[in-house]
């Protein structure tokens, strides 16, 4: 009995090692593949006559890398072995000042104040702009990455931290964060938009302050234990796929309004009689 009790745990602990470590295999390929093609798809990107090309292929690496997480939430993968050792990191490392910054910061990066804030930069950008485009695209963006966020979130269904953990109460679904997802949608593509046709300083400059902005509203959640690492993780990369497409609509509605205006454009060519 004893000898039998002994070779099933045997067999039951060598099964287990042997199926992370498969699960562990097919993440890690999957992600390295997903890498791999954002990688390419930004060198063809810089290329002028397969711009359309790379776009599509960088789109495509995060979606995958997307959905590779979304799986290993959804299956309790080995993706998500770090998620409970940084909570207690964070959990461990609180004060009371920072305890009321991380509130303050995550209340401002919340979806309605996200909104709030891309209302208000759309009116700017119109009466600054005296164009249309750039704001929808903008808006229309966010929007869709808001909706994408809450369809991935029913279909995912995770649940949040503990709620002991919790230094602001949050009950529905954790995966994706829609903070971080809203948040770093809006900032980079308002970077984008701003930095058009400035020096490469300047947008370089705007790019990193948007990435800062989402970075902090994602270190908040961790913070407050509200999201899992994973979940801010997911945020990003729903983020980075919707700005890859917006940033391709804003780069096809800069064509379209240069080629109007030199079709437009009256000729300065003399004319002999």
């Amino acid at each position: 009995m004893i000898h039998s009790s002994s070779l099933s745990t045997v067999h039951s602990t060598v099964t287990e090692v042997l199926t992370e470590a498969a699960t562990a295999d097919v993440e890690l390929v999957t992600l390295a593949t997903a890498v791999g093609l954002v990688v390419l798809g930004a060198v063809l990107r810089r290329r002028r006559d397969d711009r359309a090309g790379g776009t599509i292929v960088v789109a495509v690496g995060f979606a995958l890398a997307l959905a590779v997480l979304a799986v290993a939430v959804r299956s309790d993968g080995w993706l998500v072995g770090a998620d409970d050792p940084i909570t207690q990191w964070f959990v461990s490392h609180r004060n009371s000042t920072l305890n009321e910054l991380a509130i303050a910061i995550t209340t401002a990066g919340g979806p309605p104040e996200t909104a709030a804030v891309g209302v208000l930069a759309a009116v700017a950008l119109v009466w600054r702009t005296k164009r249309y485009g750039p704001a929808v695209i903008m808006l229309a963006t966010v929007a869709a990455a808001s909706i994408l966020c809450t369809v991935l979130k029913f279909a995912v269904g995770r649940s949040r931290p503990p709620l002991p953990l919790q230094l602001m109460l949050e009950t529905d679904y954790s995966f994706p964060s829609g903070h971080v997802t809203g948040t770093a949608t809006l900032m980079m593509l308002l970077a984008l938009v701003l930095g058009a046709r400035r020096s490469t300083r300047v947008r370089v400059s705007m790019v990193v302050g948007a990435l800062a902005v989402a970075t902090l509203v994602a270190v908040t959640r961790l913070y407050l234990g509200v999201h899992w690492f994973t979940d801010v993780c997911g945020g990003a990369l729903l983020a980075a796929l919707m700005v890859t497409l917006g940033a391709c609509a804003l780069r096809l509605l800069d064509t379209r309004v240069v080629e109007q205006r030199n079709f437009s454009a009256p000729s300065t060519r003399k004319v002999t009689i």
